[in-house]
């Protein structure tokens, strides 16, 4: 059964290498590699390694649209997007020799009309599948409201990552795992203890909450209990993709039958192994398999 992949706005991707970046003068780019970008394709590459049946689905438009569509045909990656007439969003990822992370260049997704949203609505419930993965901020244009009305529309588990006012909107539809990083969440609890954080959501609905803060240790946070994870040392090239990678890993530990504190520490195993790499959604399954012993449950 498949696991979707829902990211609203997918972006045509182009990732830059350069020896160095400075602003205010001219970087030469050593290389440009054209790929399709997202949380959601990042999560959906990460599945597809591992073995899983994912589906990719949100909007794709005009010529950068047919591109995607294009890319994703030639990766493999299977993909059921609404068709509308605004083209789809482009992306730009710098990196360089020189720093210690990416960079990057960002629009924000197209505005859409009415009929639009309907269509995602519509097209998301025909669509089998054992599980849904939610994730990506959504521009102020959109309806904030549009996760709740996904998840609303589902009976099978989702996973939500975001964050703001499309989070607090999904929350009384009662997702299984809400997964945010550190300062969404306090930013969108306005509390700056994380346990006090998360109950906050999980009082309003959530089911759980994931927690990840770099190379801190990661919280799950349920109605009974809060677990800690060390999140172990490893040679980091970039985070970018890292928290899609959680996602993807804790979707596929879950069909399989894993318990969620199990399938977190999968998810979070993939996270450290994306890091590992200078592109996101790229893992090794064997870094996987090594990574796991090494996160410790407290």
């Amino acid at each position: 059964m498949k696991i979707l992949c829902c990211g609203i706005f997918p972006a045509l991707q182009r990732t830059l290498e350069l020896k160095t970046l400075k602003t205010g003068t001219v970087n030469r780019v050593r290389s440009v590699t054209q790929s399709v970008g997202g949380k959601a394709t990042n999560a959906a590459r990460v599945l597809k390694t591992l073995g899983a049946d994912p589906l990719l689905f949100g909007f794709a438009g005009g010529d950068t649209g047919a591109a995607i569509k294009h890319l994703l045909d030639e990766e493999g990656l299977e993909h059921a997007f609404v068709e509308t007439n605004a083209p789809t969003r482009t992306a730009q990822t710098l990196l360089a020799d020189t720093a210690d992370d990416f960079t990057e260049l960002v629009e924000e997704g197209p505005a859409l009309v009415s009929k639009d949203w309907k269509n995602l609505v519509k097209n998301f419930q025909t669509l089998e599948k054992s599980s849904v993965i939610l994730s990506g901020t959504l521009p102020a244009h959109a309806p904030q409201e549009i996760y709740a009305e996904l998840i609303q529309a589902t009976n099978t588990p989702v996973i939500l990552d975001t964050s703001g006012a499309p989070l607090l909107a999904a929350l009384e539809h009662r997702p299984a795992l809400v997964k945010i990083n550190a300062a969404e969440l306090k930013k969108t609890t306005s509390k700056t203890d994380l346990e006090e954080a998360a109950s906050e959501l999980i009082a309003q609905g959530a089911s759980a909450v994931g927690i990840t803060q770099g190379a801190d240790a990661a919280l799950l946070v349920t109605p009974d209990e809060t677990i800690r994870f060390s999140i172990p040392k490893v040679d980091v090239k970039s985070t970018l993709g890292c928290g899609d990678s959680v996602n993807a890993g804790v979707a596929f530990a879950l069909q399989k039958g894993s318990l969620l504190p199990e399938a977190f520490v999968f998810g979070l195993a993939c996270g450290a192994a994306n890091a590992q790499t200078a592109l996101p959604g790229v893992i090794d399954p064997e870094q996987i398999a090594a990574l796991v012993p090494q996160i410790q449950i407290k």
